[in-house]
């Protein structure tokens, strides 16, 4: 894991967790300061308040005591009973209370002031008795509620020492906390000059990916231009050379006609090698003109309603003597007629040039085939298949470029000037198809020419036409 990324997770994870733990440390802490400065210690109080008030109305009382005094009496007994009958159970929303009036202590006081309240009558009979009797009960009574308040003391002793182990502990987790952010904003900022330093790195990087990417461009432009040149340059030498070359074939084939006197054998076989030559550079400057203008784009195809199994068949038929000459058989599988919406001319130069492909590469006694087939899918492919020699599979694309031929032995020792294939593909491209070549050295090739759906009429179209 990259190191940025841990520092991240452990960050996180860091947070995550002590947040938590430290909201429930402080949510202790105060529910223990609530119950240290509770209620109990508050309603004791109160407790002993309401007692001694009522013992000293009760020592007022004299022999013959006023009115006053006894409603005195009366009025700081029901005040005893009121506050002992008004203590809160525990969980009650009355502050945070553990119990009071359950206390065994409460319970006595309880019992006394029920007695005092039993001997109240003597009050209008004998006032000194009463007093004598609500005396002794009271001090009972206070004393009991002594013992209470002794020990509510000491429960919340015991809270309050509870409380101080809690804050030492708080205190030493604080410490903890303490060290861990100094860690994190450590952490943090070594990341935060870490990112400094990758997004400065990254903007060099985009700086170069820009400068290279403008390189690359203006590249593209010259490599574009070059092209363009280089096309002009091919179609004007062309056109140039042309005009003498036909001036050569005219005159050689005038001078083999006779028509200026019969020629001996040798000159007869030399304005034979002649004519042949200049054929063979008139079809190489034909293709270098047909590929400058695929290239260009200029090239306007005349479109027209071709049968394809004519067409393969007569360039089968024309191309028959040179393969009687290197011995090779051509099979045909044709349908009685299939059309396609194509230029007759650029579909017949399609499969002259695969078929002078099969035959210059296929040894004697190969075998050739032709087929033309209906697609499952509406379209029509031109199936070329030979027993040649082969091509590796690391030359595929490269003979689809112009001037390039497989480096295979036999490829290197036929004349060829490596067009034929690229026009193939230009021209196929030019009528919407693809074209696919599979091949096994020493076994042969297969080259399969796809011509899209809308290209292709039914049967019934072509007989109503």
């Amino acid at each position: 894991m990259d190191l940025g990324k841990l520092v991240w997770t452990v960050s996180f994870l860091l947070v995550l967790f002590s947040s938590p733990m430290l909201v429930f440390d402080l949510i202790g802490i105060q529910r223990s300061v609530e119950i240290a400065s509770g209620a109990d210690i508050w309603y004791d109080g109160q407790v002993a308040v309401d007692l001694l008030r009522l013992q000293t109305a009760v020592r007022d009382i004299e022999d013959d005591p006023p009115a006053e005094v006894l409603d005195e009496v009366q009025l700081r007994l029901d005040n005893a009973f009121n506050r002992i009958n008004s203590l809160p159970e525990p969980g009650s929303s009355a502050w945070h209370t553990q119990g009071l009036g359950r206390e065994r202590g409460l319970v006595v006081v309880r019992e006394q002031l029920n007695a005092i309240d039993q001997n109240l009558k003597l009050l209008d009979t004998n006032p000194r008795a009463f007093r004598a009797i609500a005396d002794e009960e009271l001090r009972s009574a206070i004393t009991a509620q002594r013992k209470v308040s002794l020990m509510v003391l000491d429960r919340q002793n015991e809270v309050v020492g509870r409380m101080q182990s809690q804050v030492s502990v708080f205190q030493i987790k604080l410490l903890g906390y303490g060290v861990g952010f100094v860690a994190l904003v450590l952490a943090l900022a070594w990341l935060m000059r870490r990112h400094m330093h990758s997004e400065a790195a990254l903007r060099a990087s985009n700086e170069q990916l820009l400068e290279l990417t403008d390189s690359l461009v203006a590249a593209r432009d010259a490599a574009l231009l070059s092209s363009q040149a280089k096309s002009n340059f091919l179609a004007n030498v062309s056109h140039e050379l042309r005009t003498p070359l036909n001036a050569i074939l005219g005159f050689s084939e005038a001078l083999t006609s006779g028509i200026f006197g019969k020629l001996g054998d040798r000159q007869a076989e030399y304005i034979g090698d002649i004519h042949i030559a200049g054929k063979r550079l008139l079809a190489l400057i034909n293709d270098i003109l047909d590929l400058s203008k695929l290239e260009a784009g200029k090239m306007e195809l005349r479109e027209e309603l071709v049968d394809l199994s004519r067409v393969a068949a007569d360039a089968a038929r024309d191309l028959r003597e040179a393969s009687r000459a290197a011995d090779v058989s051509i099979e045909l599988d044709l349908p009685p007629t299939l059309s396609v919406l194509g230029d007759q001319l650029r579909l017949r130069q399609i499969i002259d040039n695969l078929l002078s492909n099969a035959i210059k590469f296929t040894p004697p006694g190969g075998l050739i085939g032709v087929a033309v087939k209906r697609q499952p899918r509406g379209g029509t492919a031109i199936i070329v298949t030979d027993t040649g020699v082969g091509i590796p599979a690391s030359d595929l694309a490269r003979v689809f470029q112009p001037f390039e031929q497989s480096d295979s032995r036999l490829a290197r020792n036929n004349q060829g000037t490596g067009l034929g294939l690229p026009l193939v593909r230009q021209l196929v491209e030019r009528h919407g198809g693809t074209v696919r070549m599979s091949s096994e050295p020493g076994v042969g090739t297969e080259v399969v020419i796809e011509m899209p759906a809308e290209r292709t009429l039914h049967t019934e179209y072509v007989r109503s036409m």
